[in-house]
C-alpha cells in the first residue's frame, strides 16, 4: 500500500540520505527535491518487495521493519541476509541494467521508501560525483 510521506518521514529521510555514501555530497536543494519524489510503500509481513531476476531500477530504503534477503539456487531458497531500519538495497540497478541477485521479502510489516531511477538520473546529470561513488562501490563488490 502506497502512503504519503509525512513530516516525520521527510525529516528521517533527510537525515538518513545524508548518511548514504553516494548521496552524502548532495546540496540541500538536491536532497529536498529527491525526498519529495520519494514514495513510501507499506509491505505486510510475507509480501515480496523484489524478486530475484527482476529488473527494478529503484533504490529501496528500509524505514521501518525487517526484510529478508533470499537467494534461490537449484530449487532451494536460502536466507543470506536480513536488513533492518536504516539499510538500503537496489543501488546497483541504478547504474547498470542488471536483474536483482536476490528476492527481498518483508519479514514483518515494513515501510519501505522507494526512489525511482529516473529521479536519480536527474541528479547524476547535474552531480556526476554521485554516479562516480556508486561505480566505485560496484567495482569493490566485483573484486
Amino acid at each position: 500500500m502506497e502512503l504519503e510521506l509525512d513530516i516525520l518521514d521527510i525529516k528521517w529521510a533527510k537525515e538518513f540520505l545524508r548518511k548514504i555514501d553516494f548521496l552524502s555530497q548532495l546540496t540541500e536543494q538536491e536532497l529536498t527535491a529527491l525526498i519529495y519524489k520519494t514514495r513510501k510503500i507499506n509491505f505486510k509481513a510475507g509480501k515480496t518487495i523484489l524478486f530475484q531476476g527482476e529488473f527494478s531500477n529503484r533504490l529501496f530504503i528500509v524505514e521501518k521493519g525487517l526484510v529478508g534477503v533470499y537467494i534461490s539456487q537449484k530449487g532451494k531458497k536460502e536466507k543470506v541476509a536480513e536488513l533492518t531500519e536504516n539499510h538500503y538495497f537496489g543501488e546497483i540497478s541504478l547504474v547498470q541494467p542488471v536483474s536483482a541477485s536476490a528476492t527481498v521479502t518483508a519479514e514483518v510489516d515494513s515501510d519501505i521508501l522507494v526512489i525511482d531511477k529516473e529521479n536519480l538520473d536527474e541528479l547524476f546529470a547535474t552531480n556526476p560525483a554521485v554516479l562516480d561513488v556508486i561505480h566505485k562501490k560496484i567495482e569493490k563488490r566485483n573484486i
